[in-house]
């Protein structure tokens, strides 16, 4: 019979394998999957956070420029549903994803600040630039091309397979918007278009927490049974 360290040890290997299938990269080193599976769930909740934050002032600012009524309504509608966000993700994802502490984990997190500050930058510098030279309008489209190529390199770095799409979505897509679009449009079609990205990517990465949360909490259910089952006297 199965002792109750080894029923515990099975339960939750399992249930880790399948919590983290979507998320391991390609490499046959453990340590490395470890914390790239690790840090694939912190950018989920750290970073979600952060996107919420940033997508209610995209949706905000892209709103505001209407003017009028449909303004006053877009505005507040937008500011209950990152509200609600961001009340979703203290439920379903506290004291969640704890910032990894082995080597390859701190290497992660290093490429993760240096991509991170790179994007900060760049979010700085570019509206300067545009600016400068005479397309105020441009501003929010050049933040908005700065976000898209650290989401592709937070896919590749941890494996999280929804920021390709939003990431060439965010590259791509601010080059077309100028090209076609111009004043009042281009900035509140950016505005609104990169603020639901951003919420939307945010918040299924809070549900996808919220599935581990629910994965590991029946593996614990079900390695207390097996322990409980093996110390019943027969």
């Amino acid at each position: 019979m199965a002792s109750p360290r080894r029923a515990d040890h099975a339960a939750s290997t399992s249930s880790r394998a399948s919590i983290h299938m979507d998320v391991v990269p390609s490499t046959t080193d453990s340590a490395e999957v470890a914390a790239a599976a690790a840090w694939s769930l912190r950018v989920r909740r750290v970073g979600g956070l952060i996107q919420t934050a940033f997508a209610g002032f995209w949706l905000v600012r892209g709103s505001v420029v209407l003017g009028g009524a449909i303004s006053e309504v877009l505005v507040a509608v937008f500011g209950v549903a990152v509200i609600v966000a961001f009340g979703y993700a203290v439920r379903v994802t506290a004291g969640m994803a704890p910032r990894p502490r082995s080597p390859e984990g701190k290497r992660i997190e290093r490429a993760v600040t240096v991509a991170t500050v790179i994007e900060l930058v760049a979010a700085f510098v570019l509206p300067v630039i545009v600016s400068a030279a005479g397309h105020s309008d441009w501003v929010l489209p050049s933040i908005a091309i700065t976000i898209g190529p650290l989401l592709l390199y937070l896919d590749h770095l941890v494996q999280i397979p929804r920021y390709r799409p939003v990431g060439w979505a965010l590259t791509i897509g601010p080059v077309i918007l100028v090209a076609i679009l111009s004043g009042t449009a281009l900035i509140a079609t950016t505005g609104i278009t990169a603020g639901l990205l951003l919420l939307g990517t945010a918040v299924a990465g809070f549900h996808d927490l919220a599935g581990v949360r629910r994965q590991s909490e029946q593996a614990g259910a079900a390695g207390l049974a097996v322990s409980t089952s093996a110390q019943t006297p027969p």
